[in-house]
């Protein structure tokens, strides 16, 4: 069943066309990687499904609601931009404490979330004390409280290590799982979001370049090698003895799950500075026409 829909969808910005005719239909329970370069109009085309800002033409529809006309709709969506925007004053169990009261949700549900995102040590921290990314990991707390429906997450590991990235694709793999949530996400680590999706949707220049599964662009094997760079290269090896594993200098060659390989890493001590997929980029940028 589609939950997101949208038809000739247009968006301008005075004479600037930011949106041209964009048609595509969005999946329940899928996690749809939305992918460009810079300036593409990803962030402007989750606003307008966010219900932030208004289409300029076409029609769009969540979960059969107008984002921009919708009172229901915020109750259902949850939005995760790049920059968190959260009260500088309150302690983060205080803005936590609220979200549950606002939404109803249960407690105990979102201190197993603090605890998922490593924050249970912040819980007493103001807001204003915390660095950029501890700000987003409570922002991402936040906004899974209600037990949304449809995510819309900008760049939402755009301030977070590897480490945390992966912390946050984890908790949105258990949702899709758990509660069948759909999931849009963009980020400029194309790599990493698309090992994690089951859907892609391309836009250059404004122009939707391909939308669909990504199982039918890019054949499951290649999208399970990685090259990943750690700062101990004989311990990661032992730790991935279970996988097909080729070193190169500083360098992993590895196939197998990314979410599994990076947490088999990180919870045992290997820091990973880089994870990258060449085969997966040329495949992504050749669609997209992103050079």
């Amino acid at each position: 069943m589609s939950v997101i829909k949208a038809n000739n969808l247009t968006k301008r910005f005075g004479d600037f066309e930011a949106l041209h005719g964009l048609s595509f239909s969005i999946e329940e329970g899928s996690i749809t990687a939305v992918v460009g370069p810079n300036g593409a109009g990803k962030s402007t085309l989750l606003k307008i499904i966010s219900g932030l800002i208004k289409r300029t033409s076409g029609e769009i529809k969540v979960l059969g609601e107008d984002p921009w006309k919708s009172q229901k709709l915020p109750r259902m969506l949850s939005v995760i931009l790049d920059k968190p925007y959260l009260p500088q004053f309150l302690t983060v169990e205080e803005v936590i404490k609220e979200a549950t009261s606002e939404f109803d949700a249960d407690y105990s549900y979102a201190l197993s979330l603090v605890e998922e995102l490593n924050l249970t040590n912040f819980l007493k921290s103001k807001i204003k004390d915390l660095s950029t990314g501890t700000k987003q990991k409570v922002q991402i707390v936040f906004s899974l409280i209600k037990n949304p429906k449809i995510i819309v997450a900008d760049e939402p590991t755009a301030n977070l290590d590897v480490a945390s990235r992966f912390e946050v694709y984890n908790i949105f793999l258990k949702l899709r799982e758990k509660m069948h949530t759909t999931i849009l996400i963009s980020s400029h680590i194309a790599s990493e979001l698309i090992a994690i999706s089951t859907h892609i949707l391309g836009i250059n220049n404004g122009v939707l370049r391909y939308v669909g599964e990504i199982s039918k662009m890019i054949r499951k094997d290649l999208l399970e090698e990685f090259y990943i760079t750690v700062d101990n290269v004989q311990r990661a090896v032992s730790l991935l003895k279970s996988y097909t594993v080729e070193v190169y200098g500083n360098q992993l060659k590895v196939r197998g799950n990314l979410v599994n390989i990076v947490s088999e890493l990180v919870n045992n001590g290997v820091r990973i500075f880089y994870i990258r997929n060449s085969i997966l980029d040329k495949s992504v940028q050749g669609e997209v026409g992103w050079v």
